[in-house]
């Protein structure tokens, strides 16, 4: 049969026959992958028979391949100084934040790295004519301070086109919806620091909302004044207004200082009025005993009593006035003198000592002292008592 004669391959049998030189053997991965790396030493010039003339060609290549390698560790090495923050881009998209230190990434430039202050501080000043609350112009000169938010770097980067100018137009319009939403006076006299805290809520919010990643670190009103034009007016409206309170001032003083003082005085009245009532009580009562007295003597000698009381009473009456005795049988030539400015310019020094009669004791003046007749004679404390 045909596959039988000699000369077929297959003749007696169907498998092939692999030992023959000329059969269908598999590749051997071995050889094939050994191959491959001797061509890989070869090329880099560590192949053997590295002395042959075809490894001055290989030379320059192996230079290249380690200047390759050297370049893309140096171009993806980054030193991140303390108070910057690297944002890492890998085929232009945000991949990562590098903090302070030695850092690696993909070499260029398959990444890239921008380096961004996050400690130093952005001052904007900035002023304008706003309407108050109360329908008043006003100029604010204000200023905003703020810096780059470490843990949203990348907003500040990507998110709007010109942050520093969005920070102007955002602090303008918060400071007009501010200064309108408050009176002339509550912004320049009474509590700018309230409207400081304000305006810093209200940007900081809405830089939030434009992830702008800024953060406000102060908001300062450093000047409020009317326009150019009405500035005197109103220059002369705030001086009243301290001379205002430098008035109230002082007489918040001049209180302090007169109530305690008033306080003493009133509390020394009280004290003498109640010493007084005591007095008059204790008086009171002593006239009382005086009289239970007086009427128990009384109802023991009644005319002797009423007798006594009698010359007590005239010595009473009769010792305030001048008196002049004239006898009426002789010569009423007295009656034309002057009797009255005689008796004033008479002067007489009397030195007698204190008499007790009973009931009514009688005390002369020093009698180092000139007296005239309308003067008080004696001193009296006399007791005294109804009889009839």
């Amino acid at each position: 049969m045909p596959w039988n004669e000699p000369g077929n391959q297959n003749s007696g049998n169907n498998k092939p026959n692999n030992n023959k030189p000329n059969g269908n053997k598999p590749p051997d991965m071995d050889k094939i992958i050994g191959d491959f790396f001797k061509s890989i030493k070869n090329a880099l010039g560590f192949g053997k028979g590295s002395g042959s003339p075809s490894n001055g060609n290989q030379t320059p290549l192996v230079f290249l391949l380690l200047g390759l390698l050297g370049l893309g560790i140096y171009s993806s090495a980054y030193q991140i100084e303390q108070a910057e923050r690297g944002v890492v881009l890998i085929f232009g998209e945000y991949a990562d934040t590098m903090q302070p230190g030695l850092r690696f990434t993909l070499p260029r430039p398959f990444a890239q790295v921008y380096r961004v202050n996050v400690e130093e501080i952005r001052q904007e000043d900035n002023n304008g004519q706003m309407l108050t609350e109360d329908k008043n112009l006003i100029e604010i000169d204000y200023s905003i301070q703020y810096r780059i938010d470490e843990e949203r770097v990348n907003d500040y980067l990507f998110s709007v086109a010109n942050p520093q100018n969005t920070v102007r137009q955002v602090a303008e319009s918060v400071m007009r919806q501010v200064a309108g939403t408050r009176t002339l006076d509550f912004i320049i006299n009474e509590n700018r620091t309230a409207v400081n805290q304000q305006a810093h809520e209200e940007i900081q919010s809405m830089l939030n909302d434009y992830k702008t990643g800024i953060q406000i670190r102060q908001v300062n009103i450093t000047e409020v004044h009317p326009p150019i034009n009405v500035k005197e007016a109103f220059d002369d409206v705030v001086k009243a207004r301290e001379d205002q309170k430098t008035f109230i001032n002082q007489a918040n003083e001049y209180a302090n200082g007169r109530i305690p003082e008033t306080e003493g005085r009133v509390l020394k009245i009280i004290q003498e009025a109640e010493a007084y009532k005591e007095s008059i009580i204790a008086e009171a009562r002593g006239k009382a005993q005086q009289f239970d007295l007086l009427r128990a003597e009384y109802e023991l000698a009644p005319e002797v009593t009423r007798q006594r009381l009698f010359l007590e009473t005239m010595e009473s009456v009769l010792g305030e006035t001048p008196k002049v005795l004239m006898d009426q049988n002789t010569s009423n030539s007295m009656m034309y003198l002057p009797l009255d400015q005689l008796l004033k310019n008479q002067t007489q020094t009397f030195e007698f000592p204190p008499v007790d009669l009973g009931t009514t004791t009688v005390t002369p003046n020093s009698s180092n002292q000139p007296m005239n007749s309308n003067s008080n004679v004696t001193n009296r404390s006399t007791l005294r008592g109804r009889g009839r």
